[in-house]
């Protein structure tokens, strides 16, 4: 038996069904945030989770896709399918949401949220506390001024293209939500966690408007049914569409899908790196990568608001990579300083040579490997980067293999879009462009083509959209409050219910849309209980 109202579903004596008043199914940010606060205001929470404390092969080879369009990260190794989920290799980078990512924007495919950004404001300061980071709506300077960096050379000084978009990196301490919080759920009374159990199959009730139970499994063979009121997917945008379209019995095409979005909308932050940047004595070392994230931050080129929206272009950033010597003499630098107590070949003696013609190169690079960041670098690589356009032809195929449970297993199609190509293209004209102007030095451009943005783009492990929030079922597949259009007790947290991508890390997002959802299932409960206590 599990310390405290852990349950191991593999070995523990349980009752058939299982009950409760909500069902939360997956222990990441949103699961374990929406447990920890409904646990203070309603009776009888249930919490599924796939995995146990530590990561585990065979429950984590139940993530296995293939990929069927650009080249993606293997969700193998992007997803954790233990307790704390993703969080327990999350990196920590937080930057709010803005007004402008909230927006509308046809032109370049953006639906809009349905939701108001002040209505959202206070939940994600709330997170910010949790996470450990300063107020994340302070502007750049006041935040810089907060850490005890100097503000001076920030672009939006002297630009009106470009501003700083500033992301804090919280400690590991404050992000790593399974061991954080396990004692403390462990030790409340009316919670229930369930590991090593998949929920593989929502049953609707005959009329399909309502859940009636969700089956779920061991890898063991064991096979446990849940009854609750509510019902919460929090598992991640792969399997939260998946779960809704493999339950197909009663509706044909999955829960949620009458108007085939499930699965569509797929997102990333995309990132390109393109062109080197050689820099002037002008260019402040606040963008300079190593530097920032030194100081426990990251700071990017973005657009200010007004460039965004006249040129009708997605939300563009980049950041400036060091590069303190050409690659030779970088591992001619390393196979010396490794081999330093046996020079006893030519070779040595060849890297020595080459070290001679650039010692520069070598002073740079040395006091970077260091970690000395007043070095000055040889050039920057550039990274561009991109909230993706929402695009339905980048999406998930439910397949016809199946895992160990027996589940058919879904596979990603991951594509970009005409949005994201002609995005990109400006972006990098206009940074060009910009660095000139400013005097801060000159970019050595790359074409920016549909062919080398496929070949070279990868993501930032954000996965988003696959169950995308809407005003309208003909729009989206679930509701402003975060339930499933058509479905009056199946709700979707995490961000696979995100409309677009937006210029912020998701986690902080994804933990104040949970704390969000908290208060209205505590609504939704009371009212119910109101009604039931009311006489006939």
């Amino acid at each position: 038996m599990q310390p405290g109202s852990y349950i191991d579903a593999r070995t523990d004596a349980i009752d058939e069904p299982v009950e409760g008043s909500v069902c939360v199914i997956g222990a990441g940010a949103a699961g374990l945030t929406l447990v920890r606060r409904l646990a203070r205001k309603v009776p009888g929470v249930v919490l599924i989770e796939s995995g146990g404390f530590e990561l585990d092969g065979d429950t984590q080879s139940l993530y296995a896709s293939r990929m069927r369009g650009l080249a993606y990260f293997d969700l193998l190794t992007t997803r954790l399918r233990y307790f704390g989920g993703t969080t327990n290799h999350w990196s920590g980078y937080c930057r709010a949401v803005e007004a402008i990512d909230f927006e509308s924007r046809p032109s370049v495919g953006l639906p809009g949220w349905p939701l108001e950004f002040a209505e959202l404001k206070p939940f994600i300061v709330e997170a910010a506390g949790e996470l450990g980071i300063l107020d994340p709506f302070l502007g750049p300077p006041a935040l810089l001024e907060a850490l005890g960096i100097e503000s001076d050379g920030l672009v939006e000084r002297s630009s009106r293209i470009f501003r700083s978009k500033i992301l804090q990196i919280a400690k590991e301490e404050n992000i790593r939500l399974g061991p954080r919080y396990r004692d403390e759920i462990g030790a409340i009374a009316n919670v229930k966690t369930y590991l090593n159990l998949n929920a593989v199959h929502i049953e609707l009730a005959a009329d399909g408007a309502s859940v009636d139970h969700v089956r779920c499994a061991t890898l063991s063979g064991k096979q446990i049914t849940v009854k609750a009121r509510f019902f919460v997917l929090c598992c991640h945008a792969v399997e939260n569409a998946r779960l809704l379209l493999t339950s197909n019995n009663i509706e044909g095409s999955g829960i949620g899908n009458r108007f085939d979005h499930v699965g569509r909308y797929f997102m990333d932050h995309i990132l390109v790196p393109a062109s080197k940047f050689i820099p002037s004595d002008a260019f402040p070392r606040i963008y300079n990568y190593d530097f920032a994230v030194a100081h426990s931050i990251f700071a990017y080129l973005g657009f200010v608001d007004r460039v965004v929206r006249e040129k009708g272009v997605l939300q563009y950033a980049n950041r400036f990579v060091p590069v303190y010597a050409d690659p030779e003499t970088a591992a001619a630098y390393d196979r010396v300083h490794n081999d330093f107590l046996e020079p006893g070949d030519i070779s040595f003696l060849q890297d020595v040579a080459t070290l001679a013609t650039d010692l520069s190169a070598v002073s740079r690079y040395a006091a970077a490997r260091r970690k000395l960041y007043f070095a000055k670098p040889l050039y920057y690589r550039v990274e561009h980067h991109l909230e993706q356009g929402p695009n339905p032809d980048s999406r998930l195929v439910i397949s016809d293999r199946r895992d160990a449970l027996g589940s058919l297993i879904a596979d990603l199609d991951w594509q970009l879009g005409e949005p994201d190509f002609r995005s990109l293209r400006i972006g990098q004209q206009m940074l060009e462009m910009e660095l000139a102007t400013l005097g801060w030095g000159r970019l050595m451009p790359e074409p920016i083509t549909p062919e080398f943005v496929r070949s070279q783009a990868t993501g930032l492990w954000h996965n988003i959209g696959t169950t995308r929030m809407s005003a309208t079922p003909s729009a989206g597949v679930v509701d402003p409050d975060c339930r499933v259009h058509g479905v009056a007790n199946l709700y979707i947290g995490g961000s696979s219910i995100f409309p677009s991508a937006g210029a912020f890390s998701p986690t902080m997002m994804i933990i104040a849309l949970a704390s969000r959802l908290s208060e209205h299932l505590k609504h939704q409960l009371d009212s119910f209980s109101r009604i039931v206590a009311t006489p006939g």
